[in-house]
């Protein structure tokens, strides 16, 4: 009998890059979902590609439990070890994905995906998520570099001609054009039984230094560090000379990251 196929993971080896290195949420996560939603410490939460609880942890002191789940058992273990940190006790962490939700999680006041829905059947999955929603909705967030992109500076420049000599020609997210509009989260929100669709969206500045640009890269599934191998050490020092080449303070300004937050309801 043959060996079941290995079950792709994109992000093995980025969960630690993830927490520290992926620019947090900025305070209107909790202060509009918690608005929204009237969250008010009781029900239940659940976030749906977890990551390592970068929405997960901030809101749960708005709820009396949290699930939170995500594919990859490496941002599981970084998500206990950041809800420890945090003293947070309320988050059961599960492995599993939008593809086979368990039948027995219960039901929930509020299910996040942050910088998930993406990855999923977005329409196959509203749909099982409007059956564990007791009442409250979804709420779809995330908070990158909006497309399409203002010109690149002059450090992203340099940072993608490196990233290109390493990985070849995979496609970074800022090759991405703006999908078409019924392509949008948003659109998938209006197509489901979820209903008053709220559409949040604000922005912030990220300040970078070399060392949190190159973990931010780590962090990503196109520039995974465990794939680069033994290459990332030149990979390291290459991305360094390039950036002080044209930024020699090797602070790096000049990026409007967007937070935004697509809400809907079950009503």
């Amino acid at each position: 009998m043959a060996d079941a196929p290995e079950t792709p993971r994109p992000y093995k080896g980025a969960a630690a890059y993830y927490s520290r290195f992926r620019p947090p949420y900025p305070p209107a996560l909790v202060s509009v979902l918690g608005d929204k939603f009237n969250l008010d410490g009781k029900g239940g939460l659940l976030d749906l590609g977890c990551g390592p609880g970068s929405v997960s942890i901030p809101l749960a002191p708005l709820f009396e439990r949290v699930v939170a789940i995500d594919p990859e058992p490496d941002m599981l273990e970084e998500g206990r070890a950041a809800a420890a940190r945090a003293r947070i006790t309320n988050i059961t962490w599960k492995r599993g994905s939008s593809e086979d939700l368990p039948s027995n999680l219960g039901s929930f006041g509020l299910v996040t995906m942050g910088e998930s829905f993406h990855w999923m059947d977005r329409q196959r999955t509203l749909e099982a998520l409007y059956e564990l929603v007791s009442e409250g909705g979804i709420a779809i967030v995330g908070r990158g570099l909006p497309l399409p992109l203002v010109p690149m500076t002059p450090w992203r420049v340099a940072i993608v001609r490196v990233v290109r000599s390493y990985i070849g020609d995979r496609p970074l997210p800022w090759d991405h054009q703006p999908p078409q509009p019924d392509e949008l989260h948003q659109a998938f929100i209006r197509r489901s039984r979820f209903t008053g669709l709220v559409d949040y969206q604000e922005e912030f500045e990220v300040e970078w230094s070399i060392e949190s640009v190159i973990g931010n890269l780590y962090s990503m599934s196109f520039c995974n560090h465990d794939e680069l191998g033994e290459r990332a050490p030149a990979f390291e020092r290459d991305l360094e000379r390039a950036i002080l080449d044209v930024e020699p303070s090797g602070i790096l300004r000049g990026e409007t990251h967007q937070f935004y937050a697509y809400m809907a309801f079950k009503r």
